[in-house]
């Protein structure tokens, strides 16, 4: 399938390119199984023939608003809240093709700037996103 103009979706809900700052990605991560060096001192390697992605979504800076949606956008992704644990469809630049899979998200530090008392609001600072898929 070509680039059709999204990098990311969680669940079927992409998330739009306007709240990235960029897109970092190590696509189809080889996973060694084994390796050893023979008396010939030959390298030998077993790798695994599933490959593994893990992701990095830099957001920019957000207002309360466009936050709300960004958590409603990566929840409908969401597969198990405890283990945080949600499906994902990316962009592979590997393969230059959109790429499905279960991906791990770790703790999401939030950085709040500023905060409006007249009008409700609040000012979150970039963060970013993390996905390791299992």
């Amino acid at each position: 399938m070509a680039y059709q103009g999204w990098l990311i979706m969680f669940g079927s809900t992409k998330l739009p390119n306007s709240y990235l700052e960029k897109y970092e990605e190590t696509p189809n991560q080889r996973l060694e199984l084994d390796a050893y060096r023979d008396a010939a001192a030959l390298l030998h390697r077993e790798t695994s023939a599933s490959y593994k992605s893990s992701i990095i979504v830099p957001i920019r800076k957000l207002y309360l608003g466009e936050k709300i949606v960004l958590k409603a956008i990566v929840d409908s992704g969401v597969i198990d809240a405890r283990q945080r644990m949600v499906a994902v469809t990316c962009w592979n630049s590997e393969e230059m093709d959109y790429r499905s899979g279960t991906f791990y998200m770790p703790d999401i530090k939030y950085t709040i700037s500023h905060v409006d008392d007249n009008r409700l609001n609040m000012v979150y600072e970039p963060f970013s996103i993390e996905l390791i898929e299992y």
